[in-house]
């Protein structure tokens, strides 16, 4: 388990001082996969560094299992190889000097984990077998591929059999099929060691994958956290459902007969401290938004302005007005450039939020 209690720092330069996390606090339950997603600068790498014991924090305490590591109150600072954490930074951090096995078994001799009962060469070779690395043992590390670099480093930070493990963006260097790849292999080892873990990252579709909880983060706060469907489904505020996935954002007033919009008055449900005149955004995901009129909802007529074909979907963008609404649909159904077509914008899927 792993708490973080109203956690800041606060970088300094001879030019200015960047408040990089602002009164952050969150919880990880035991064996759960908790990722820190944002877009760069938002702070979410400096809290797992914070965590890791690699930045002192101005502001805070963070405890591991129970125990504070860190608490500027209290004046306790764990130094970072005295937590019992295993860490994959983005460039893996593998040594060159060493062959597989050497790497692997390095923190066994060498870190916390010294103390650790066991053959070192049995321990390591059933983190390399894990990881299906085995038969490797005696190859440089430099001479592994990308993906083989990035399993070689998880073998390492978990064959000392941390508390927790902490992942600094451990798939931004691999392409993309590969990194797609890694993602499933990634979620099963974390998952088979049964270690809590921190994620981060800026992708969202691994956040989405691979994570129990997500908290999103945006200028040093944690704006919202929570499972993956409902940080997708349920965005808080704008700048959730705009960073996650893709969304169709309308501005709107609270009027009595619904929410009045540059593309007409739309029906959905308001929150109950969104008064009329109160100033709102409707967020619609385009792959809610039906074409034809038929059916139920908020009946929309525009112009495709364009399509762009992605595989298993068409991205048809229309314009209602002088507003321009994504819209996916399949293949066999995406309506040519030019087309004046009617759209439904269900009523459940219309989700507000104030502006």
């Amino acid at each position: 388990m792993i708490e973080v209690r109203n956690l800041s720092l606060t970088y300094h330069s001879d030019r200015e001082s960047h408040l990089a996390v602002d009164d952050v606090s969150f919880r990880v339950e035991a064996g759960e996969f908790y990722t820190l997603l944002g877009p760069s600068g938002c702070g979410k790498t400096t809290t797992l560094r914070c965590v890791a014991g690699l930045e002192r924090p101005d502001a805070g305490t963070i405890l591991i299992d129970d125990e504070p590591v860190s608490s500027v109150e209290e004046g306790i600072w764990v130094p970072p190889n005295q937590r019992a954490i295993g860490m994959v930074f983005q460039s893996y951090a593998i040594w060159p000097h060493m062959s597989v096995f050497e790497n692997v078994a390095f923190p066994l001799r060498h870190g916390v984990a010294t103390n650790v009962s066991g053959d070192i060469g049995m321990k390591v070779r059933d983190a390399l077998a894990m990881v299906q690395l085995d038969g490797l043992e005696d190859r440089p590390a430099p001479h592994l591929s990308g993906g083989q670099q990035q399993r070689l480093a998880l073998a390492r930070a978990l064959v000392m059999e941390p508390k927790v493990l902490l992942l600094d963006e451990p798939l931004s260097n691999l392409d993309a099929k590969l990194r797609e790849e890694m993602r499933v292999e990634l979620r099963r080892l974390v998952k088979s060691f049964g270690v809590t873990t921190i994620f981060v990252t800026h992708e969202q579709i691994e956040a989405l994958t691979l994570s129990d909880e997500i908290a999103v983060m945006s200028d040093g706060k944690l704006v919202q956290e929570g499972p993956p469907l409902e940080i997708y489904s349920r965005p808080s505020d704008p700048f959730v459902a705009n960073f996650i996935g893709q969304s169709n954002m309308l501005s709107g007033v609270v009027r009595q007969s619904g929410i009045e919009t540059p593309v007409g008055t739309i029906v959905c449900e308001i929150p109950e401290d969104c008064g009329e005149g109160a100033a709102v955004m409707i967020a619609v995901r385009p792959e809610n938004i039906l074409l034809g009129d038929g059916g139920d909802g908020n009946l929309l007529r525009g112009d495709v302005a364009s399509r762009i074909f992605l595989g298993s979907s068409v991205e048809c963008v229309v314009t209602v007005g002088e507003v321009g609404l994504r819209v996916l649909v399949h293949p066999d159904a995406a309506p040519q450039e030019g087309a004046n077509v009617a759209l439904r914008l269900p009523t459940r899927h219309c989700l507000v939020m104030r502006a």
